[in-house]
Formats: structure tokens, C-alpha cells, sequence
């Protein structure tokens, strides 16, 4: 994934203007005309790799609209107003978290205030594919609205986190890795969050006979790939197993979950290179914690002194 945080944003009350920004912004949006001549418009925008998030305000207003989510997921949070979807015959209302329609639809809203993350279709069928090891997988939503309410609060606390600690944090975002895994944690949150083929897929366990070597295959993977982003569903795959057949294994072999090895991996090879390097050279413990995927140098601290009885400026130091 290359690039970091792609930021813009518009404040207009011209209604031709405004327009024209919103028919950029939602792809295949077609405004309809006349558009109120009380129109306040503020959109903010914010791309990370392939997921984009949109912030948009209507103000005080009614007006409609057409639009193609075809090639798109596109997931709405309405914050303030009225919002409908028809689509097919069928009324889809704006909720708290919603999954626009996957082809063509109409909308209509009233002092509208709302939040869309998008991505393509065909990364979140890859990633789909990638977590079932299945490489003949046809990803299709079947419902609207989250599978269950406790998924739902899942899924907002995500968006939050990207709002919050993603979009404007220009320094964890200078990070690929970190880039790269909060697309993938979205993804698989809304992966779990909606009805989907996704959801209905069967998951079989490996048999008895295949555990040691899936672990083996795990582990040889995890050591093979540790200074990059990795997430379950890959390490899953490269040990032929599913996601949730990896954690039964690393529990009942190794008392530990596939992550938790990653992380002690990761903390093992930072330890190695604190040991290494001359503090006289400018070599940090931050630095050396953001290379091996710790961007947090408190959180990194409390790992190193939790497993290793010291902090790691006493190690670098030594």
C-alpha cells in the first residue's frame, strides 16, 4: 500500500458548486436539479490506501439523488437528519451503520449529516478469500444492517478508530505497516459485521493428523515474514488451515494465540537489535520499536518489561 493519509476538504452554500464537489466525491452521484437555493455544504475527505472516508454535512435542506454503488462497498452512519436509500422496490433507512445497495439506487435526505467508509469490492473479496482459503470464493451481501447489535457497537467502535486515531494521525500513518493493518482490521470487521456468503461459508476444523505441521507452517511463516505487516488470515493461509482452526492449534500447542507468537517474535528481534546498536550513533528505542511494529513506545515498554524484567533504554544503554 503506498502513499500515507490524502486529505481534502469543502465549505460552500453555492448550490452548483457544492454539487459538483458531492458528484466528485460519490463517483456516479447525479445531483437532483433544482438543488434548494438554501444550500449548506461541508465535506471532508480522507483516503488511506483503498479506503476512503467521507464526512459530509447538509444543512437545513431537502434533495435527492441517484447513484451506482457498483465495484464499491460503501457503509453509511447517519449522525444527523433523515436518510432513504430505494433500491429494487426496497426502502433501506440511513441507521447508525448501513450498507449501501451494491448496484444502482436512489436517495433522498433532510439536514443531512453523515459518515461513509468505502472500499472496492474486489480488496474485500481478496481479503474474503485470503481468511477462508478459498480461492473460488463469490463474496454477495444479503442484508443492510449489522448481524447483530453487539456486532453493530464492533463496527462503530472501528469507524471510531479510524476517525480518531487513524485520519488525523499523520505519524502512525507514515507507517506502511500500520497503513496496511488498519485497512485489513477494517475489513475483516466488516467482513463480520454484515450478512453476507462471507458469513454463511462453512469454516471446517483441519483434521487431527495436519495440526503439528500446520503449526510448523505457521511459525517457519511468522519468522520468514516478521519485519512486515502480517494479519491472521495471511498466516492462516500460509499454514493451509482457517483462522479460527490456527487459534485452536497455537492454544492447544503452544498456550498462545497466532498474534501473541507474532508479537514475542517481534519483541525477540527488537531485543536483538537494542542489544546491537550504539546509542552514540542516534539509534532510538522508539525507532527500533516502529521498525518491528510497535508504534506505541509506551505500549512497546510495558511488553519489553514484561517479558524481559527491564526497559529497553536499559538494554540499548547497556
Amino acid at each position: 500500500m503506498s502513499g500515507q493519509v490524502r486529505r481534502s476538504s469543502w465549505i460552500t452554500r453555492d448550490p452548483e458548486a457544492g454539487c459538483a464537489v458531492l458528484e466528485r466525491t460519490y463517483r456516479h452521484l447525479r445531483m437532483n436539479r433544482p438543488v434548494p437555493t438554501s444550500f449548506d455544504m461541508s465535506l471532508a475527505m480522507a483516503e488511506i490506501g483503498p479506503l476512503g472516508v467521507q464526512q459530509v454535512r447538509l444543512a437545513g435542506f431537502r434533495a435527492a439523488a441517484t447513484n451506482d454503488g457498483t465495484g464499491l462497498i460503501r457503509i453509511g452512519h447517519l449522525t444527523q437528519g433523515r436518510f432513504s436509500v430505494h433500491t429494487r422496490g426496497r426502502q433501506v433507512p440511513g441507521s447508525a451503520a448501513f450498507l449501501f445497495p451494491p448496484g444502482p439506487y436512489a436517495g433522498d435526505w433532510e439536514d443531512l449529516g453523515m459518515t461513509t467508509l468505502t472500499l472496492d469490492h474486489a480488496v474485500v473479496l481478496e481479503h474474503a478469500r485470503a481468511l477462508l482459503g478459498r480461492d473460488d470464493f463469490h463474496l454477495h451481501f444479503t442484508g443492510h444492517y449489522p448481524v447483530t447489535p453487539a456486532m453493530g457497537a464492533y463496527w462503530q467502535a472501528a469507524v471510531r478508530h479510524v476517525l480518531q486515531n487513524a485520519v488525523p494521525n499523520d505519524s502512525a500513518m507514515a507507517s506502511p505497516l500500520l497503513r496496511t493493518e488498519l485497512v485489513r482490521s477494517v475489513t475483516a470487521a466488516l467482513l463480520c459485521t454484515f450478512p453476507s456468503t462471507f458469513l454463511e461459508h462453512p469454516d471446517p476444523e483441519p483434521s487431527q493428523g495436519a495440526h503439528p505441521v500446520a503449526v510448523r507452517r505457521a511459525q517457519a511463516f511468522i519468522d520468514a515474514h516478521l519485519a512486515e505487516p502480517l494479519t491472521l488470515a495471511q498466516i492462516a493461509v500460509a499454514a493451509r488451515v482457517s483462522p479460527r482452526g490456527l487459534q485452536e492449534l497455537f492454544r492447544r500447542h503452544l498456550d498462545t494465540a497466532p498474534l501473541h507468537y507474532l508479537r514475542a517474535a517481534r519483541l525477540d528481534a527488537a531485543r536483538q537489535d537494542l542489544l546491537r546498536a550504539d546509542p552514540a550513533t542516534g539509534v532510538t528505542v522508539t525507532a527500533i520499536a516502529a521498525q518491528w511494529g510497535f508504534p506505541h513506545p509506551g505500549r512497546f515498554a510495558a511488553y519489553y518489561r514484561q517479558v524481559y524484567g527491564e526497559p529497553p533504554a536499559t538494554t540499548l544503554h547497556r
